[in-house]
């Protein structure tokens, strides 16, 4: 059985040091003649066609239009370029620790599709791949412009894989691996797995409201992803069930690894997983 698995991008893959919101606020400086202020909590997780218009916002205090968006694209893709040279310079761009031996092993598989799904533009997302060497894993991919949020792009990822390859993907055969809550509440609202990739200090407590299937700090235990990725048994020999991690007694009554309890959710009236703090339901 075939599995796909989407990977983010910045903090998940590599780490860019700032050169996307560095060029987005340059973007907007020359575009619009004032610099936006904001932290990168702000943007991280979204899709970057969310982000243009966030930060349009900051500046204009007024929602954008799709003429201006498309303005912001370019410029930020003009650039992105020196941003990310910038970073290889000062040396702030880095890969994730194990990244490049993980993905080289998963590569091997015959049963896996490797594919990105990621919030930046595709263009930008390989202009940020570029110094890492790691594009060469990536033929195809979700991203940026597949839609406003995340889940529009996790589900064009799959189209493509399923159009590319011929053949129709289960939500349970797809895996997303994140670093942020955005991700895991995505994939969750999409039905799909997820991991996380936890921050060197994982302050952010919607990190704690949205538990991922796995958690962990890098890609260095190949076997902790085999076994969730169904591709190697428990070491220990412990049948899992149909969780590799669960964080909460909430996680455990109302979600499965292969998504959410739709009619729970409508009984409850809640749209979307991520409105749901894990955890504060009873």
């Amino acid at each position: 059985m075939k599995k796909l698995v989407l990977f983010d991008l910045d903090g998940t893959l590599i780490n860019a040091g700032g050169a996307g919101k560095a060029a987005l606020t340059k973007a907007i400086k020359e575009l619009y003649g004032k610099e936006p202020k904001f932290e990168v909590s702000l943007i991280a997780g979204r899709t970057d066609t969310d982000n243009f218009g966030i930060v349009y916002e900051l500046v204009k205090g007024k929602k954008a239009t799709k003429t201006e968006i498309k303005k912001i694209h370019a410029k930020y893709l003009e650039l992105l370029p020196n941003e990310v040279k910038n970073s290889c310079k000062k040396k702030t761009y880095k890969l994730l620790t194990g990244v490049k031996k993980f993905l080289e092993t998963l590569s091997k598989e015959k049963d896996v599709i490797l594919a990105l799904g990621t919030g930046n533009v595709e263009e930008g997302a390989y202009i940020k791949l570029e110094p890492s060497g790691l594009s060469k894993f990536f033929a195809l991919g979700g991203f940026g412009e597949d839609g406003k949020t995340r889940e529009e792009m996790l589900k064009a990822a799959v189209k493509r894989a399923e159009k590319k390859f011929k053949i129709k993907l289960a939500p349970e055969q797809v895996f997303v691996v994140g670093d942020t809550h955005r991700d895991v509440s995505a994939a969750k609202t999409c039905g799909f797995h997820h991991a996380l990739i936890l921050p060197v200090e994982p302050k952010d407590r919607r990190l704690q409201l949205s538990p991922a299937e796995l958690e962990v700090k890098d890609f260095k235990d190949i076997e902790t992803f085999y076994v969730w990725l169904g591709l190697d048994s428990d070491p220990k020999g412990v049948k899992r069930g149909i969780y590799i991690s669960p964080a909460s007694a909430i996680e455990h009554v109302f979600f499965s690894r292969t998504g959410i309890d739709e009619d729970r959710l409508k009984m409850l009236k809640i749209k979307k997983y991520e409105d749901l703090p894990s955890g504060t339901i009873m």
